[in-house]
């Protein structure tokens, strides 16, 4: 393989890893602003910082997501 065709290969891998990790940000940004947890970040954080713990799965974390963000029973609000 010649050297401009190897350098475009990398440039191209380059611009595509740049492109994914910027959408998976703009996601998580979204998610986040609109109220949707993220899991995988979830479960990327426990392994990360607590090996030691299993993480809750996909539906327990949603459901103690929602309770945390809506409460149990009557709106806290008025």
């Amino acid at each position: 393989m010649s050297r401009s065709i190897r350098w475009l290969a990398e440039a191209g891998l380059l611009v595509w890893s740049l492109l994914l990790r910027w959408w998976r940000t703009a996601a998580q940004t979204a998610r986040l602003a609109i109220g949707i947890p993220d899991y995988d970040y979830y479960v990327e954080h426990m392994r990360r910082a607590h090996p030691d713990v299993a993480p809750m799965s996909r539906d327990a974390f949603f459901h103690e997501r929602m309770l945390a963000r809506y409460g149990k029973g009557r709106s806290r609000c008025c």
